[in-house]
């Protein structure tokens, strides 16, 4: 199949701002500053549970992580959720995005569809067990809807590179990173990487509520240099589901203060029995 590709282009602004703009910035809570990453909360100082989880996230907090993977991995076949997220992508934070997640482990599948603040794309779908979703060259791709009437004027939907420059000027994360299976690969090859080099920081924080869930809430710290050094934040606040132990929220920071949100990614109204049905991955 001769596939269509297209470049998606975005217009740039520079926006200049002096001082008292900066102190006003400054004082706005990380909340109102962060709104995808308020969607996670923590619970009401006091609160408390008592469970042999809880024992296990404070003993071993990684150990809780690889049972989350373990449960997953012997039960989730499909499901569908919401992903909120935003992301810093350059100096700028993108708006707050709300897509539609589908996600099938066999045959692997992925379709994401947008649902407010769409920027590039309206939808995207990634089928890499279909031979259509791999260039001449070998490599990854997905089928993308442009945003805007313009641009669908020209194109319906193109192939592109799912780890191509283009991709990664829209998302810090890849399509083939999105979902539950992949934030469980980067948390261990990530904490991996940091274990081998002494430098791992990851503890039990205490419990938290996402999309009315109780969650219990693991806190890392790594030495974060910058989007070129090795780690991906200096601080990341990861909330995992108390009854599928599903890592249901993420957010990656660029300090340990939580000042400088690099990522939020929260799932919520999570099905994990969709009944998909035969047109569910289609364009």
């Amino acid at each position: 199949m001769s596939h269509r590709r297209g470049i998606l282009y975005v217009a740039g602004a520079l926006l200049i701002v002096g001082p008292p703009a900066l102190w006003i910035v400054s004082s706005i809570p990380a909340a109102a500053r962060h709104p995808a990453a308020a969607l996670a909360g923590r619970a009401a100082p006091g609160a408390n549970i008592t469970s042999d989880l809880e024992a296990l996230a404070q003993r071993d907090p990684m150990a809780l992580v690889r049972l989350g993977r373990q449960r997953y991995d012997e039960s989730v076949r499909e499901y569908r959720c919401v992903l909120t997220k935003q992301e810093r992508l350059g100096d700028e934070l993108t708006e707050v995005q709300e897509v539609e997640l589908r996600f099938r482990e066999s045959p692997r599948s992925v379709y994401m569809l947008w649902m407010s603040n769409a920027d590039q794309a309206r939808r995207a779908l990634y089928l890499p067990s279909e031979r259509d979703y791999v260039n001449e060259r070998g490599e990854p791709l997905a089928r993308v809807e442009p945003n805007g009437a313009i641009a669908r004027l020209f194109v319906k939907d193109i192939f592109l590179p799912i780890h191509g420059p283009e991709a990664r000027k829209v998302s810090r994360r890849f399509i083939d990173e999105a979902g539950f299976r992949a934030t469980f690969e980067l948390l261990e090859m990530y904490n991996g990487i940091a274990a081998e080099r002494g430098v791992l920081d990851l503890q039990y924080a205490g419990t938290g509520v996402v999309d009315g869930r109780p969650t219990f809430v693991l806190v890392r710290n790594l030495p974060y240099t910058g989007p070129a050094g090795p780690y991906p934040d200096a601080r990341m606040v990861l909330h995992l589901d108390q009854q599928w132990l599903l890592p249901v929220a993420v957010n990656s920071y660029a300090d340990h203060a939580e000042r400088e949100l690099l990522g939020s990614y929260v799932f919520t109204q999570i099905d994990l029995s969709p009944d998909f049905g035969a047109d569910a991955f289609q364009f």
